[in-house]
């Protein structure tokens, strides 16, 4: 009795492995599914985090340009009103600056504020 009982033991610890691999490596799978999702979870939020912050970076650079833009605009509008001005002074005769720069009597100028 004792040799039946061996051979029988031993094909029930056979089964007994057999189910126990077979539930590991489902179990394994799973855990290798839930893994692969979790992954592209992670990926996901990676990506939206950087489209965020490259979005950032990019208005912040489309600011920078405007103001860069408007400074342009501004000192080639500073640069024209010199230009007209030195154009200006360039025209006018030293005489007529030494007529410009005469002193004007103190009765004139009284008069013609009242």
């Amino acid at each position: 009795m004792v040799e039946s009982d061996t051979p029988k033991k031993k094909k029930l610890q056979e089964q007994i492995d057999v189910q126990m691999a077979r539930e590991i490596k489902e179990q394994m799978a799973r855990e290798d599914q839930r893994m692969d999702e979790q992954i592209a979870r992670d990926a996901e939020i990676a990506r939206i985090h950087a489209e965020k912050e490259l979005q950032m970076l990019i208005d912040g650079l489309d600011r920078n340009n405007e103001v860069i833009a408007k400074h342009l605009q501004e000192y080639k509008q500073l640069e024209q009103e010199s230009a007209k001005k030195m154009k200006t002074s360039e025209e006018v005769s030293e005489e007529d600056l030494k007529e410009m720069m005469q002193l004007v009597p103190v009765e004139e100028v009284y008069m013609e504020a009242l």
